[in-house]
């Protein structure tokens, strides 16, 4: 008798005792933040707005939601790439784990990259045709 297949689809998901970067970075980001205090953080937006709490970042919830998918979509880019990065990080003899984990570096490195200047285009965008 062969043994079933495991029942995944109730699986727990992963889970990461990490804090967010917003908590993280909290006072970095009080002195230096990703965008100006009072102006939304979804660059389809970038709107002045008035934050009725200091840590606001969004004018609205449609801009947080479509911000955060955005960042979803992102990280479901960059996950394999930081896996394989993180893999051979420290490796000092398997060749082809040092190549794989270059390419995840690499890959990262120019996602961001390409994002970030993305998102300013985007934004200057819009304020351009305010």
């Amino acid at each position: 008798m062969t043994p079933s297949a495991p029942k995944l689809a109730n699986a727990p998901a992963a889970h990461f005792d990490l804090d967010p970067f917003h908590v993280v970075a909290h006072r970095e980001l009080a002195v230096r933040p990703l965008v100006a205090p009072g102006v939304c953080l979804n660059p389809m937006c970038s709107r002045s707005f008035a934050p009725s709490r200091s840590w606001q970042r969004y004018c609205s919830e449609p801009c947080r939601k479509m911000d955060e998918l955005e960042m979803r979509r992102v990280g479901q880019k960059a996950a394999p790439a930081l896996l394989a990065w993180r893999m051979g990080k420290y490796e000092k003899q398997d060749a082809a784990l040092r190549a794989l984990s270059r390419a995840g570096r690499n890959y990262v490195t120019r996602l961001q990259s390409e994002w970030y200047g993305d998102r300013l285009a985007r934004a200057s965008e819009r304020r351009r045709h305010e």
